[in-house]
């Protein structure tokens, strides 16, 4: 059996995420809600756990027992560059030092790749109401790449045309990084679609980043 904590289980990624799972074999997933009046936005009889995500010891106790993290969290607003950054960093002190999980994370098409060293949010056609998150991802995804060793971690990217009404075709393409992503921002994927991708990468245990898009 393998434990899953699903952080974001209420928002849009993380309930198409926990939909999906619920077709899987062997797997345990604990929901992890910020309120206790927030399971009225799951379906079915799920396990939930209430997690101050700010908090490394409420942290602690969520993912003491986790074989793998999944981390769904989209932060608004005018977040710090950091705060993505600083969110993996509680994750991690919150787990055992006897049991470190793999924290796969939901990426945003503001870390992808342009020429010139350049990333994505810093080219005009990023859209400005998601700069902070673009830039935000940006920076977790060299504080990545530096910090740790692959095997302990999976970004996974979706395209900007990522769609939440979109059909669930069943279907998704997994590219590897590379230095230049253009290719990349002309692509687009569902939710649903997405989802399965990210299902895939905890059975099948990914690691390092992969874009995800629809075929």
């Amino acid at each position: 059996m393998t434990n899953i904590l699903l952080l974001g289980a209420t928002g849009r990624t993380g309930s198409s995420i926990l939909s999906q799972l619920s077709e899987y074999e062997h797997i345990k997933v604990t929901a992890a809600l910020r309120i206790s009046s927030d399971i009225s936005r799951l379906s079915g009889t799920i396990q939930t756990a209430i997690v101050d995500i700010d908090s490394i010891s409420s942290l602690h106790h969520a993912v003491a027992q986790a074989d793998i993290i999944v981390n769904a969290i989209r932060l608004r607003g005018n977040i710090a560059p950091t705060a993505l950054v600083d969110l993996d960093k509680r994750i991690r002190k919150a787990a055992s030092p006897a049991k470190t999980p793999l924290i796969i994370t939901i990426g945003g098409a503001g870390s992808l790749n342009i020429p010139n060293g350049k990333r994505f949010w810093q080219d005009s056609a990023f859209p400005r109401r998601t700069l902070p998150r673009g830039i935000a991802h940006a920076m977790l995804r060299n504080y990545l790449d530096e910090s740790y060793p692959e095997e302990s971690w999976t970004y996974l990217i979706p395209p900007p045309a990522y769609i939440s009404t979109g059909p669930r075709t069943g279907y998704y393409r997994r590219s590897a990084p590379s230095n230049d992503e253009r290719e990349f921002l002309n692509r687009s994927i569902s939710y649903d679609d997405f989802a399965i991708a990210v299902c895939h990468a905890i059975k099948e245990r990914w690691t390092g980043t992969h874009l995800i898009a629809g075929q």
